[in-house]
């Protein structure tokens, strides 16, 4: 018996063929590309921000003296919202450098502006971490808020002390990466919870003893706070300072280096303002929550916190109810 022989196909037969070798390639390829894709080193991601935040910084620096300043209305104290040149730039910069490195993460921003694609992102520095103590997650837990320019009003006043960029990471929810960047006094504060920090946070992890208690409110609606914390009876036992200040960024750092024992907020305040901050507290062994002590869950797209918010690194329970 002969099993020897030739096939020969015909026209009809080699396209078949062909089609049927493309499908077979681009499926392989694909099902091993998206294995890949799934799993994003929070390492890299950690440079990745860090650098996002800088890089937004030297935005808001280099177009200060030509703001454009616009407004975007009204905030819910009646103040101008304003929206400036360096907003959008640093928007630009900042979702352009993570999208370089992980196009498929979600990402939230203050700004909605459309940015152009930029091929000329330069590599970010080398890891901070040795690859050993890497961390992987799926791509689909992480969320990206971003502020490009934190305390807008203030920048457009010349307040530069206010002024941040910030980047947050967050995975399943809960914030686990902060980036904080003053672009003027150029320092970053940051953080992976549970893996390293900057060095200026590893300074400010002694406990200091006050003989005043110290609180940061906000300078929009400093009145309201005032009159909030008159009445309360528990807090009166005890000598208070009230500290005013700007930005969600800067008064979250005020916390973290014990500047003050507690950050608080009347009225609602969105994601993007507040994820850095409490991804640092936090991993200080702090708290941010709303005023009744819940969570802040950062894994749901709608970008308010709607009851206040209370930020201290010890006695949490004890600015509960107060607002």
């Amino acid at each position: 018996m002969n099993f020897g022989g030739v096939i020969r196909l015909n026209k009809t037969g080699l396209c078949i063929l062909g089609v049927f070798l493309i499908f077979f390639l681009y499926t392989f390829t694909k099902n091993g590309r998206s294995k890949v894709e799934n799993k994003i080193s929070l390492n890299k991601l950690l440079t990745v921000a860090i650098e996002a935040a800088e890089s937004g910084g030297r935005m808001v620096v280099a177009t200060k003296d030509n703001m454009n300043l616009k407004s975007k209305g009204l905030t819910n104290e009646g103040l101008l919202d304003p929206l400036t040149a360096a907003d959008l730039l640093s928007h630009c910069s900042m979702v352009q450098m993570i999208k370089h490195h992980f196009p498929s993460l979600t990402i939230i921003s203050e700004e909605k502006a459309a940015c152009l694609e930029n091929e000329s992102i330069p590599s970010p520095l080398k890891n901070l971490l040795d690859d050993q103590l890497d961390q992987e997650v799926n791509n689909h837990e992480v969320v990206i808020w971003l502020d490009p320019l934190d305390a807008t009003y203030e920048y457009s006043e010349k307040l530069y002390q206010y002024v941040t960029t910030m980047v947050c990471v967050a995975v399943k929810g809960k914030a686990v990466i902060g980036v904080i960047h003053n672009p003027f006094n150029k320092t970053t504060s940051w953080i992976w919870i549970n893996k390293t920090m900057s060095k200026d946070l590893h300074a400010n992890l002694e406990i200091r003893k006050k003989n005043v208690t110290k609180i940061v409110v906000s300078r929009s609606h400093r009145g309201e706070i005032e009159s909030i914390l008159k009445n309360n009876v528990n807090l009166n036992k005890n000598p208070y300072q009230l500290v005013i200040a700007a930005g969600a960024g800067y008064k979250a750092l005020q916390v973290a280096k014990r500047e003050v024992d507690a950050y608080l907020h009347a009225t609602a305040i969105k994601k993007w303002d507040v994820c850095a901050g409490n991804a640092i507290i936090s991993g200080l062994g702090g708290e941010m929550t709303d005023k009744y002590g819940n969570a802040i869950d950062y894994s749901d797209p709608k970008n308010v916190v709607l009851n206040g918010l209370v930020a201290t690194l010890s006695g949490q329970d004890r600015f509960l109810g107060i607002l």
